[in-house]
């Protein structure tokens, strides 16, 4: 059987085939139209295989050439008898393939017919196969949510509907081992599970087949509901539940965050809801405040300056208020959700009053890629509970770099290319079904099981919890003679008092760039540096430290110069305490074992733009001494150091006026242009 990645090639392959055949002849022009014709095909091609209409003609046109130059009619006569089953029927009476649902294909196009039933069918039958050995390929996600959006659509307003199967498969396996570990406390034939942004069903298929496989049963009284605004997502959430065997689904259109009386009728009845919202759309707090102040327990009466909310915070609020007492909700949400300020922290707080934080796993920004974003992203796992959390609850944090495939662009699609590995697998494999104490679950992929004491309300991000950390602090806590401080134990973070200062004339800005190693500065960049936003003021005997991009440590004390100084924004401005030496707390600061902690407080949306927040860097724990012996040692490296780095500067120096004594003497007057400053440090 071939694997799902030569599924993926082989489905990329042949639709592209298809997309360009009716490029070519200029067929359906409307994009919608395109759309709809392959979602009839697919409707024909799972009637056929369950033996719901007489399929002894559509499969020899499938197979044999014997029907070749009757194809339109042979598709069509298969179509028009499956549109008329129960199952393709809305519960008002309408048919799912809406007002048009007739094959759009002319009744001469033979070739066309051939091309499109043959290459859907060639699909189905290989996602089929994958799911019948249990290995997940979401036909609907993947060629819907990927090629029909990109090549057909061309609309990346869709992107928000097509969660990667990867993620959505691990979501799934999370909560039946969280319903497990929790010993199925709800009837599990009443089970109500709920996706309120539903897209093409992915989620609400994929959790019918693994806990269908999980009880080797099939719960026939489950409740699989699902809601999406758009009319044709609930289309196809309706034929991809098809397709994955499930007789058992309510899904229907509907705005779910406003005026949605089929939603509020849930209030407080859901057992577990499974999403991925939208992500940016602006609700206006008017319309929230519109609605039953039930419907959004923990925003409604609220405003914020912008007056607006984001649609994923209003999502949060809406669906705690539809779960149960002990209801779970598994909900995709960008990296602002969990870590940014304003409204998202004060959703943040005001959650801890009607639900449990039980655990955050980050994304790689890839996850969206071929969706047409990378945006960071990460899976948030709360419970509805009527008590506040407790200082001993215990909440999973992950972090994932790697998803076992990359995403380019070919011919200007966004192309799912397998490399690599799947470290959500490697995670459930440690995670799922296991008894959880606190401490280090994993360490590739990071995993750590936290207190919720050791959480904090500002940040929810898992990286700041990644094992490398807790490691570092842990070594910390065990080294003979020291004891963990806090920074903010040991110096002052004056970057925000030293920005109301007025900069002295002749000052020179430090760059982040300008420092070139272990407490070194690059004057000849320096003297030469113009930047074109005001620094932060700093003196001598001040600790820079770099927040932007941490992996790149960047680490330096001002020395005694003989020119005033400012900093950029990018770094955080540390005074030393009374007593604590600057040169012994920059030294420690680009410790291992600090840098291990350090490095794992970013929050951005890539790589290149991660920074470190003030608040989470003074949280950072040091080595101190507390023994005399250490004490006396660390004294001693202290004043080595400074020596070391000053000799250094003075070098530097030197070297910088010696070159300019040169230019001077050998390089004529009027081809000096401006000239630089001298200056001497102390050692």
């Amino acid at each position: 059987m071939p694997t799902v990645s030569n599924t993926y090639q082989s489905l990329y392959e042949s639709l592209s085939d298809l997309r360009e055949h009716l490029h070519l002849s200029g067929r359906m022009d409307d994009s919608n139209a395109k759309l709809d014709e392959v979602s009839k095909v697919i409707a024909v091609c799972i009637a056929a295989q369950n033996n719901w209409i007489n399929a002894e003609e559509f499969n020899d046109l499938v197979r044999t050439s014997k029907h070749d130059n009757i194809a339109v009619d042979v598709l069509n006569r298969a179509f028009e008898t499956c549109k008329t089953l129960p199952k393709f029927i809305n519960t008002d009476g309408t048919s799912i393939f809406g007002s048009s649902s007739k094959l759009n294909i002319q009744t001469t196009d033979h070739e066309f017919a051939l091309k499109l039933v043959r290459t859907i069918h060639g699909a189905f039958s290989r996602a089929v196969n994958h799911v019948s050995e249990d290995s997940s390929f979401d036909l609907i996600n993947e060629a819907f949510g990927h090629f029909v959006r990109d090549n057909f659509r061309g609309n990346i307003e869709d992107a928000q509907y097509m969660t990667p199967p990867e993620v959505v498969d691990f979501i799934c396996d999370w909560a039946i081992s969280e319903l497990a570990l929790d010993g199925f406390k709800f009837n599990i034939e009443s089970l109500k599970i709920l996706d309120p942004s539903c897209g093409v069903g992915s989620f609400l298929a994929s959790f019918y087949r693994k806990l269908t496989a999980y009880l080797n049963d099939i719960p026939e009284k489950i409740n699989l509901i699902g809601q999406d605004k758009v009319d044709r997502m609930v289309r196809l959430s309706k034929i991809n539940m098809m397709l994955f065997g499930s007789n058992v689904f309510d899904i229907e259109q509907g705005n779910s965050l406003i005026d949605s009386h089929r939603l509020d009728n849930l209030n407080g009845k859901v057992d577990l809801i499974l999403t991925n919202p939208p992500f940016g759309a602006n609700i206006s707090f008017d319309k929230l405040n519109s609605q039953p102040k039930d419907n959004y327990p923990l925003l409604h009466g609220s405003y914020s300056t912008s007056r607006n909310v984001d649609s994923e915070l209003a999502f949060i609020d809406r669906e705690l208020a539809l779960l149960k007492d002990g209801g779970k909700l598994f909900i995709v949400v960008p990296d602002s959700t969990i870590s940014s300020r304003g409204l998202a922290e004060t959703l943040r707080i005001r959650i801890q009053g009607i639900a449990k934080l039980k655990g955050v796993v980050e994304l790689p920004s890839v996850a969206f890629a071929q969706a047409g974003t990378r945006t960071k992203t990460s899976i948030l796992y709360l419970e509805k509970c009527t008590t506040r959390c407790f200082k001993t609850d215990l909440v999973t944090m992950a972090t994932i770099s790697d998803l076992g495939f990359q995403v380019s662009s070919r011919k200007g699609v966004a192309v799912k290319k397998y490399d690599g590995v799947n470290e959500l697998v490697l995670l459930g494999e440690k995670l799922f079904y296991q008894s959880r104490v606190k401490g280090i679950v994993s360490e590739t992929p990071s995993c750590t099981i936290e207190t919720y004491a050791n959480i904090k309300d500002a940040s929810w991000t898992a990286s700041h919890y990644s094992a490398k950390r807790v490691k570092a602090v842990k070594e910390i806590e065990e080294m003979p003679g020291f004891e963990a401080r806090l920074l903010s134990e040991l110096g002052d973070c004056e970057t925000k008092k030293r920005r109301r200062l007025k900069e002295e004339p002749g000052s020179k800005c430090i760059s982040v760039l300008h420092i070139i190693g272990d407490g070194i500065l690059d004057f000849n960049e320096l003297f030469t540096y113009e930047p074109k936003t005001k620094g932060n003021v700093c003196y001598e005997g001040d600790i820079l430290l770099s927040k932007i991009n941490p992996r790149i440590p960047r680490v330096i004390v001002i020395p005694e110069l003989d020119f005033p100084t400012t900093c950029s924004n990018e770094f955080e401005i540390i005074r030393a305490r009374e007593g604590i030496d600057p040169y012994w707390l920059c030294f420690m600061l680009l410790e291992k074992v600090v840098q291990g902690q350090i490095q794992s407080l970013t929050s951005g949306t890539s790589s290149s733009h991660n920074r470190i927040k003030t608040a989470e860097l003074e949280m950072v724990k040091i080595p101190f001494p507390v023994s005399q012996d250490m004490d006396k040692r660390m004294k001693e490296a202290a004043s080595r150091y400074r020596k070391y780095v000053n000799n250094a500067i003075t070098s530097l120096l030197s070297i910088n006026d010696l070159r300019q004594s040169w230019y001077k003497v050998y390089i004529p007057t009027g081809d000096r242009g401006n000239e630089v400053l001298s200056v001497t440090a102390c050692a």
